[in-house]
């Protein structure tokens, strides 16, 4: 984490040149009227799976990452991972041999942090997330043994963010006084909310924060593999990547922010 400052405006500018720069961008809006017709819609769904299908839980490991493309610049950057879990419910729909439709309703969860200590100041920084997704999976499996099954699945996952915020914080001995100055950011609101700020520096904060907003909702298509053992014993892994550039206003014109991540899960079906 590279971290530039001398006054308190310059710790506030360094939010944004931290590692995690594309994530200092997040700053959503809610999508009402999606979240209502896809919460809505998957509950039918898992309603009228359940009467015909074979119900589980599942949760495991979560690793997720955002990467993010500008016009006119040939790199790419991706942000440190954001690690955590999921868990959940699901329903396996029978359709026809190994043939089957795989819906579920999750909840996700994950963290980044990072710190440094320059010129006598400790400056600690960390992301947080919170994600309901809704994947609805074709799945094919393969018998191998009375007891051992592999499946393999593809399809997409519709996922609504909850909560994401960024907390900073910054310690250090300035004109012998201790300073301690708490910043956290909510991604979604883009609103800002501080403690310990010295009086008249307020202004500090002016054109410091991020401009630009990112919707809470996203569409990932993905797929994974899975062993199922004893008819109750699942365990799989699996990849995403989202469809959306998660960006809105004017950086939407010119840079891109996609969402990728990777799980590995243990289920067990009822």
């Amino acid at each position: 984490m590279k971290i530039h400052y001398v006054t308190i405006g310059y710790f506030f500018a360094s939010i944004k040149k931290c590692k995690f720069d594309s994530n200092c961008l997040f700053n959503y809006k809610v999508m009402k009227t999606s979240y209502k017709i896809l919460v809505t819609a998957a509950s039918f769904l898992l309603m009228a799976t359940g009467l015909f299908a074979k119900s589980g839980i599942e949760g495991g490991y979560l690793n997720t990452m955002y990467t993010t493309k500008t016009d006119g610049v040939e790199s790419v950057e991706k942000s440190d991972p954001l690690q955590g879990f999921y868990v959940g419910v699901n329903n396996d729909w029978k359709i026809v041999a190994g043939l089957s439709v795989q819906p579920g309703l999750y909840y996700s969860y994950g963290k980044y942090s990072d710190s440094e200590e320059e010129a006598g100041f400790r400056l600690t920084a960390s992301q947080t997330e919170h994600n309901l997704n809704i994947p609805i999976d074709i799945k094919y499996t393969f018998g191998i043994l009375p007891i051992l099954k592999i499946h393999v699945f593809v399809g997409p996952t519709f996922s609504v963010g909850l909560a994401s915020q960024t907390k900073v914080a910054m310690s250090g001995e300035v004109l012998g006084q201790q300073l301690e100055v708490n910043a956290k950011y909510d991604m979604y609101s883009g609103k800002i909310k501080t403690e310990g700020l010295p009086e008249g520096s307020e202004g500090s904060l002016s054109g410091q924060l991020p401009s630009s907003v990112m919707s809470r909702f996203d569409v990932m298509i993905g797929g994974g593999v899975g062993i199922d053992l004893f008819k109750f014993l699942t365990v799989k892994a699996g990849y995403d990547y989202g469809l959306l550039n998660r960006l809105k206003g004017d950086a939407a014109q010119t840079s891109s922010l996609n969402r990728s991540q990777f799980y590995v899960a243990l289920g067990i079906n009822f």
